[in-house]
């Protein structure tokens, strides 16, 4: 009596498909469909290797033979230059060609370099005078200087607002520098009295002198304006009369000169590290 197949060789027996191959019907557990509609063991999945009748009806055309990479032109290499992977050799649009720059022509990386393959660069060409005519006159068109002379080096234009953000750093810095220099304005105050951060730092001059007679001092930000006028005026020893007040001006970013108000605090109406000018 036969013995009966068990039930795991009979599930197992449904598991993938037989080789399509007479000559094989090997059971796959993972069989390969070729396009000629039949599944094939992995040994026999190649046309070639059942006779796939698709090879008779699409005979096989060789493709264009492959074009040669181009060598390096160094005598006695044959690596590619650096120019073979090129699609379009003669496309030199948005790239630089890898050629020397003494012979012209393509190397590989290793004989790159003039000195690898005994070649003299090419002096450097001088750039061409239209070139430099153009560039003259486009600078001329767009950075004027105040005599209308063309300027070396890109200038804010005139008219236009400087930028408040770099203006803030720029006093900023300066504010940084003042505060190794100022001294107090006011003789009443110290630097031990008064927070750095409640110290209002200016540069101040006499209108009719020059800015090197600048003074830097520091005054506590609730001081009065009129206050300030009275301690700067003896700093400097300006008699302040009846008939020849004193007051203090301030020249803002946009080069107006404010005269300020004596009855408002001194930090209400200039910033940290603020030029002044004392003036009848």
């Amino acid at each position: 009596m036969a013995d009966s197949a068990s039930p795991s060789d009979a599930g197992l027996a449904q598991i993938g498909a037989h080789c399509a191959l007479s000559s094989c019907n090997l059971n796959d557990f993972l069989p390969i469909r070729c396009r000629c509609d039949r599944v094939f063991c992995r040994d026999h999945i190649s046309p070639d290797s059942h006779a796939c009748p698709l090879l008779a009806q699409q005979p096989f055309e060789p493709s264009e033979p492959l074009a040669k990479l181009q060598r390096c032109a160094a005598q006695s290499c044959n690596k590619p230059s650096l120019e073979a992977y090129i699609a379009n050799a003669q496309d030199t649009a948005d790239r630089s060609p890898a050629l020397c720059p003494g012979c012209r022509k393509a190397f590989c990386a290793q004989h790159r370099e003039p000195s690898s393959h005994s070649c003299t660069p090419a002096e450097p060409l001088e750039p061409a005078a239209g070139k430099n005519a153009a560039a003259k006159a486009l600078l001329a068109k767009h950075f004027k200087s105040p005599t209308g002379a063309a300027v070396s080096g890109p200038s804010r234009a005139s008219g236009a607002p400087p930028n408040p953000k770099k203006l803030a750093q720029q006093r900023q810095v300066a504010v940084m520098k003042m505060r190794h220099k100022a001294k107090p304005a006011d003789p009443k105050d110290t630097a031990a009295s008064v927070p750095i951060d409640q110290r209002l730092h200016v540069k101040v001059r006499r209108a009719d002198a020059d800015e090197a007679s600048e003074q830097i001092f520091w005054f506590r930000k609730t001081i009065w304006t009129g206050r300030a006028v009275d301690v700067l005026a003896s700093q400097f020893k300006m008699a302040i009369t009846n008939t020849q007040p004193l007051k203090i001006l301030y020249t803002n970013d946009e080069g107006t000169s404010v005269t300020l108000r004596t009855d408002q605090t001194l930090a209400d109406q200039i910033p940290d590290g603020a030029s002044l000018s004392l003036s009848r």
